[in-house]
């Protein structure tokens, strides 16, 4: 009976939202650190902890499926890593045939498009430039992804920016802790660029019925077993909750693709969202 009602719960966390959809989602991706150096830092990362976490709600238990980056982006973008094992670029990795959310989002009429900064022009398809890493984006390796789809992130922006539905912003590698001389650093660069970029954000979500998904590829740390930072932030979540139920980047692109009401992807076929009834007193 017991393992029954966990599945009855886990299959309504899932489908808690489907009848308040929200209209905008973001998913803003950090690098690397992982959760236990973020969480409760308030040395290095006053913003996050101070002024993010009390705004949301945190998963205590959120997971990378794999290391190093750019499979984890893959896994996120099309619920599935599609065999990477590395970090090269296009085209000895990909581009790839199959569904991802570009594809899934933009066949019903959803507007979807990725940000990434300090990349050197709209739909760039080189590996690097300066601070700008493709493995970081996941847009140019899909086939069926055209240019167009990926532009330069030049934020912040105002809080009544025309943003799409769908919202894919991957900071530098630095504002998203990938680069620093101490782990200190790392920490503190990330939670400087949110402190400026999100406000505007969450204003946004505030008043247009917007999701913010921010999270992390993987944690680098192997002990951490690929442990994970991710709060989410906007109307209808649980300010200053926690969620301690094991979820994965599957789970991540679930929430995604329930919100806009299209059909899964992949390996989060099955899965239950983020989404939950009483995040406090989950099991």
């Amino acid at each position: 009976m017991k393992k029954l009602l966990s599945f009855i719960a886990i299959f309504l966390l899932g489908i808690i939202r489907l009848n308040a959809a929200y209209d905008h989602v973001f998913i803003v991706m950090l690098e690397n650190v992982g959760y236990d150096p973020i969480v409760g830092d308030v040395t290095d990362a006053p913003y996050i902890n101070n002024t993010l976490i009390p705004q949301g709600t945190l998963y205590s238990q959120h997971y990378g499926i794999t290391h190093p980056s750019e499979p984890n982006y893959l896994a996120l973008f099309s619920g599935s890593t599609q065999g990477v094992t590395n970090d090269d670029c296009t085209p000895t990795n990909g581009p790839f045939p199959g569904p991802n959310l570009y594809s899934r989002l933009n066949r019903h009429g959803i507007s979807i498009k990725g940000y990434m900064e300090t990349m050197p022009s709209n739909g760039f398809t080189g590996c690097s430039s300066g601070l700008y890493a493709e493995k970081h984006n996941p847009f140019p390796f899909f086939i069926n992804v055209p240019t167009t789809a990926w532009v330069i992130y030049s934020g912040p922006y105002p809080s009544d920016f025309n943003w799409p539905s769908f919202v894919w912003i991957s900071p530098n590698l630095v504002d998203d802790m990938h680069n620093g001389a101490t782990l200190a650093d790392q920490i503190s660069n990330g939670d400087s660029w949110l402190s400026v970029n999100l406000p505007p954000i969450i204003q946004f979500c505030n008043a247009h019925n917007g999701l913010l998904i921010l999270t992390m590829d993987e944690g680098d740390n192997p002990a951490s077993l690929n442990h994970i930072f991710t709060v989410l932030i906007g109307p209808g979540i649980a300010q200053g909750a926690i969620n301690s139920m094991m979820f994965n980047h599957y789970n991540t692109l679930k929430t995604i693709t329930d919100n806009f009401g299209v059909r899964a992807l992949g390996n989060s076929v099955g899965l239950p969202g983020l989404f939950c009834i009483d995040c406090e007193n989950l099991p």
